[in-house]
């Protein structure tokens, strides 16, 4: 396919020796898991409590599929997906691969700038949204979008009368076609093709687009889910968007599937909406970043939920800082696994009989024998000596050689033998996990002085004072760089710069030239649409006050 940069052929060769491709479709996978399971129930909707079982979202998968096909869509033809958590998201990521095409899976706070850029990047021919989400008009957008983008031909809307030239996606599933038209006409995709377009989770630009295939997809949710130890037994809440490769693989819905379990889907994030799910639908594992977790533990009624039921939490996204960590099985009284992972394939996770200390201080190690990782020195691509700082480089069985149509952006972000550059600074722990430190654009030069802003963050998080902080660079005329904390505050605490190096100083015993050298409070932290920790925004306003 244009613009996809295929496995080299010893590679996937290997890849299916070894066991780790089984030249399925995700359709296929899902399919299996739809009949073995077929009367256990699914998906169920947190907001309208409306149960799927395995046999009905199977067949409305199907039926969505057929009319796909019926309105033009061809094999490999790109569909972006830009639905809010509700089933239909789930309904049409199935439905679009089982036609054929590829899903790119955009996120709901997505504008007309992303969504028309991966509109014409892509020359995607479809587009499924919400008829309003968050007071945006999505309609109009698409209808925005479509006069720049001539490849945009079909938009399905759910949750409102569409446009004209538009079709209700909510009216296509309750129309049979399967009793017209027969389901083996719908086509089968190459395993080795882009099976779906995941979006790059940085921080500054338009999301790269990253084509994961059916084997290396496939492969990477079941071994997720073995890793998990997930079981028909599972009940498992997504409140994240479910677009996000956290949510849909790592394991996700596709690995819980696969296992026969079911997925609580909530399109409310907050503390009190997880909490009372737990309680009314006996949640046994919960998908969250860290924040969430932070949001619960600090919860002032958390007391007045039963969480009896919980058992896993999975966490990722970013790092969970060890002092949490040490807090989820007293107050919770619940497990944590970690997993440092990337839209990209790379996977690391700590294992559930690691020791605590291992479980709590590291990010884990990868989660298949076929992945290979070193650490290096960025400026060179020498390995560093063990346990010192270096960037994770990757390749495997799961991981891409490179983003959809970006040969120049592919060319700096992965080495000439195949190797993803992470990005992510980390150290070698002895067990042979890693240590997540920072990312390389969060190393704050101070003066020549490498300083990583994550390690500083965690100490930071260490004060009983604060519930959350971020440490960024400022501009300094001398030095370069100099250390900025941003920090929220728990409730009737208060702070000084002077207070809290005192405390990193007296508590932490970091060195001096770490210390920030500005504090900023804040009521809560600015996020990107990805729905992680948006420092572009945090560089700006300090930046923008030392010019004032």
């Amino acid at each position: 396919m244009d613009g996809h940069v295929s496995y080299p052929p010893e590679f996937a060769d290997e890849y299916r020796k070894k066991g780790y491709w089984l030249d399925k479709t995700i359709t296929e996978v899902m399919d299996e898991s739809f009949e073995r399971f077929a009367s256990n129930p699914l998906l169920i909707s947190a907001q309208s409590g409306r149960v799927f079982t395995y046999r009905e979202f199977g067949a409305l998968s199907t039926r969505l599929a057929l009319h796909l096909k019926a309105l033009g869509l061809k094999l490999y033809d790109r569909v972006i997906l830009q639905v809010p958590n509700q089933p239909e998201v789930l309904l049409a990521y199935l439905a679009v691969m089982k036609a054929g095409g590829i899903p790119i899976m955009a996120l709901p706070p997505h504008q007309e700038a992303e969504i028309g850029y991966f509109a014409r990047h892509s020359d995607a021919v479809g587009l499924v949204i919400p008829s309003i989400f968050s007071k945006t008009d999505k309609q109009q957008m698409a209808a925005n979008i479509m006069k720049a983008a001539a490849s945009l031909k079909l938009v399905l809307v759910t949750g409102g009368e569409p446009r004209e030239g538009f079709h209700a996606l909510d009216q296509l599933l309750a129309d049979p076609i399967e009793e017209r038209v027969d389901a083996e006409t719908l086509p089968r995709a190459n395993p080795d093709a882009p099976a779906v377009l995941q979006l790059s989770g940085g921080t500054t630009g338009v999301p790269k687009l990253i084509p994961r295939t059916h084997n290396d997809y496939v492969y990477n949710f079941l071994c997720n889910a073995d890793i998990s130890r997930l079981s028909r037994e599972n009940i498992m809440l997504v409140a994240i968007p479910q677009e996000h490769n956290f949510a849909l693989a790592c394991p996700g819905f596709m690995g819980l599937v696969s296992r026969g379990g079911c997925e609580i889907l909530s399109s409310v994030p907050s503390p009190e909406a997880a909490m009372k799910t737990i309680q009314e639908h006996r949640v046994t594992h919960w998908t969250a970043v860290p924040a969430m977790i932070i949001g619960m533990l600090n919860h002032p009624d958390r007391d007045k939920y039963d969480l009896s039921s919980l058992q896993l939490i999975l966490t990722g996204g970013s790092k969970l800082n060890p002092e949490v960590a040490y807090r989820i099985r007293p107050e919770l009284g619940c497990d944590v696994q970690q997993v440092l992972g990337m839209a990209e394939g790379p996977l690391f996770w700590t294992r559930l009989d690691d020791p605590e200390e291992v479980r709590f201080t590291t990010q884990g190690r990868p989660q298949s024998p076929g992945d290979e990782f070193k650490i290096v020195e960025p400026a060179t691509g020498e390995e560093v000596a063990p346990g010192a700082l270096g960037e994770l480089w990757c390749r495997g069985p799961h991981t891409i050689r490179g983003y959809y149509r970006a040969a120049e952006h592919n060319a700096k972000a992965f080495s000439p033998d195949g190797y993803y550059k992470s990005g992510d600074l980390v150290r070698l722990h002895p067990t042979g996990n890693i240590v997540v430190e920072g990312r390389i654009k969060d190393c704050i030069n101070r003066g020549g002085e490498k300083i990583s802003a994550e390690e500083i963050e965690n100490h930071i998080l260490a004060d009983p004072r604060i519930d959350n902080c971020a440490c960024v660079s400022m501009p300094d005329p001398v030095l370069g760089e100099r250390v900025c904390a941003f920090v929220v505050l728990k409730p009737g605490r208060e702070l000084t710069l002077p207070e809290l190096n005192h405390f990193l100083l007296e508590e932490r015993r970091i060195a001096k030239f770490k210390l920030p050298e500005r504090l900023e409070l804040l009521g809560a932290m600015p996020l990107t649409n990805v729905g992680k920790l948006n420092k572009v925004a945090l560089r700006q306003m300090v930046a923008e006050k030392l010019q004032n």
